[in-house]
Protein backbone atom coordinates (compact mmCIF):
# COMPACT_ATOMS: atom_id res chain seq x y z
CA UNK A 1 0.00 0.00 0.00
CA UNK A 2 1.34 3.40 -1.01
CA UNK A 3 1.35 6.01 1.78
CA UNK A 4 2.32 9.68 1.98
CA UNK A 5 4.58 10.28 4.98
CA UNK A 6 5.06 13.77 6.42
CA UNK A 7 7.38 15.17 9.07
CA UNK A 8 7.30 13.79 12.60
CA UNK A 9 6.90 17.23 14.15
CA UNK A 10 4.83 20.34 13.35
CA UNK A 11 6.03 22.71 10.62
CA UNK A 12 5.99 26.33 11.81
CA UNK A 13 6.25 29.56 9.83
CA UNK A 14 5.85 33.29 10.14
CA UNK A 15 3.00 34.99 8.28
CA UNK A 16 4.19 35.88 4.78
CA UNK A 17 7.08 33.41 4.87
CA UNK A 18 7.47 30.65 2.26
CA UNK A 19 7.21 27.16 3.72
CA UNK A 20 8.10 23.73 2.36
CA UNK A 21 5.86 20.93 3.60
CA UNK A 22 8.17 17.92 3.24
CA UNK A 23 6.76 14.50 2.46
CA UNK A 24 7.65 11.30 0.64
CA UNK A 25 5.98 8.14 -0.57
CA UNK A 26 6.36 4.87 1.29
CA UNK A 27 7.47 2.61 -0.19
CA UNK A 28 9.63 5.06 -2.17
CA UNK A 29 8.25 5.75 -5.65
CA UNK A 30 8.54 8.45 -8.31
CA UNK A 31 5.38 10.58 -8.00
CA UNK A 32 5.68 12.34 -11.38
CA UNK A 33 3.25 9.91 -13.02
CA UNK A 34 0.79 9.89 -10.10
CA UNK A 35 -2.17 12.08 -9.19
CA UNK A 36 -1.62 14.04 -5.98
CA UNK A 37 -4.48 16.00 -4.39
CA UNK A 38 -4.11 18.04 -1.21
CA UNK A 39 -7.46 18.88 0.38
CA UNK A 40 -8.69 20.57 3.53
CA UNK A 41 -10.21 17.62 5.40
CA UNK A 42 -12.98 19.44 7.21
CA UNK A 43 -14.35 21.03 4.03
CA UNK A 44 -12.97 18.72 1.29
CA UNK A 45 -11.91 21.63 -0.92
CA UNK A 46 -8.77 21.47 -3.04
CA UNK A 47 -5.64 23.21 -1.81
CA UNK A 48 -3.48 21.76 -4.63
CA UNK A 49 -3.94 19.23 -7.43
CA UNK A 50 -1.15 17.62 -9.48
CA UNK A 51 -1.62 15.11 -12.30
CA UNK A 52 0.43 13.85 -15.25
CA UNK A 53 3.37 16.09 -14.38
CA UNK A 54 1.32 19.29 -14.14
CA UNK A 55 0.01 21.49 -11.35
CA UNK A 56 -3.75 21.95 -11.94
CA UNK A 57 -4.94 25.25 -10.53
CA UNK A 58 -8.48 25.37 -11.98
CA UNK A 59 -10.24 23.79 -8.99
CA UNK A 60 -8.01 25.26 -6.29
CA UNK A 61 -9.56 27.13 -3.35
CA UNK A 62 -9.33 30.87 -3.95
CA UNK A 63 -7.50 31.35 -0.64
CA UNK A 64 -4.59 29.28 -2.02
CA UNK A 65 -4.49 30.70 -5.58
CA UNK A 66 -0.91 31.39 -6.60
CA UNK A 67 0.44 30.11 -3.29
CA UNK A 68 1.16 26.40 -3.92
CA UNK A 69 3.29 24.20 -6.14
CA UNK A 70 4.47 20.62 -6.16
Amino acid sequence: QLRVVGPGQPVTATVGQDVVLPCHLSPRRDARSLEVRWIRDHISETVHHYRNGEDLYGEQMEAYAGRTEL
